[in-house]
């Protein structure tokens, strides 16, 4: 596969934060590819200036080998990349099928194309396994179909680059399982999916690729098949920060105490009535 996204060089700074230094990312047409750290590392903002909502103070983005400049959210559309935060951005009242159109021009002028609309968004729903009921109104969905509606927002505009953002922090074991069956569905449609994460069990059970970023900076990009959870482990947190291995806490023996409560008690009636 060749690359259809390159980050060279990428620098951000905050102040006094340098947030990323020298960043170089790739991500190939089809794969799935997580970014890997721990939180204050680097990686939303590395994905918030591919999507446009960060400039880079350094360095340049590819698209199919081309440089682009993209200045906005707006711009990365047009270019085939799309995000989905971690905080959705939905207007609640609104149904799904006028949160996906929000924004965009109608068949109709500016009137909208509700059947229109509907329609398309049933299309997608069925390819990639996104269940959603067009005319359903946000505030009635649960955070599952939330992030479908947010995903679908992103297809709605033809993006061939989807960008997650911690996208399992909010959902139950039964939706996260879902949702890696679409990650898949995309992917094998020629979809490139970037997940930011923090989790090894994700990481290795649906990466074919990771990134790791440790305090602003790539460690290492390898193929997921070829290394183990505890090497991200170790790479995430740093040599100077391993952690106390299972042998060292078996051998450590408890000391005095350093606290004691003897003859402990409450009288219930009146801590009631002091409620």
């Amino acid at each position: 596969m060749t690359s259809n996204v390159e980050l060279q060089g990428i620098s951000k700074r905050f102040g006094e934060t340098l947030a990323n230094d020298h960043v170089d990312f790739d991500l190939r047409a089809g794969e799935i590819h997580a970014l890997l750290g721990e939180n204050g590392a680097g990686k939303t903002t590395l994905m918030n200036i591919l999507y446009g909502l960060y400039q880079p103070d350094e360095g340049e983005i590819l698209v199919n080998g081309a440089p682009v400049t993209i200045r906005s959210p707006a711009d990365a559309i047009r270019q085939g990349i799309g995000m989905v935060h971690q905080h959705f951005m939905l207007i609640p009242p609104l149904t799904v099928v006028e949160n996906v159109v929000l924004g965009l021009p109608s068949a109709k002028g500016v009137f909208l194309d509700p059947e229109g609309a509907s329609k398309r968004i049933r299309e997608i729903s069925t390819q990639y396994g996104l269940a959603v009921d067009p005319s359903a109104r946000v505030m009635h969905l649960s955070v599952g179909a939330e992030q479908r509606v947010e995903i679908l927002k992103a297809l709605y505009r033809n993006v061939r680059i989807l960008i997650l953002d911690e996208p399992t922090a909010v959902l139950t074991p039964g939706e996260v399982k879902e949702l890696f069956q679409v990650f898949r569905s995309l992917a094998e449609s020629g979809c490139s999916i970037i997940f930011i994460t923090h989790k090894l069990s994700e990481v290795m059970e649906l990466a074919h690729r990771t990134t790791v970023m440790r305090r602003g900076k790539r460690i290492a990009t390898m193929d997921t098949s070829s290394t183990t959870d505890h090497e991200l482990a170790a790479m995430m947190i740093g040599e100077d920060h391993k952690l106390t291995s299972k042998a060292a806490r078996r051998k450590s023996k408890p000391g005095d105490a350093v606290l004691r409560l003897d003859d402990l008690w409450v009288r219930t009636d009146r801590a009631t009535d002091a409620l």
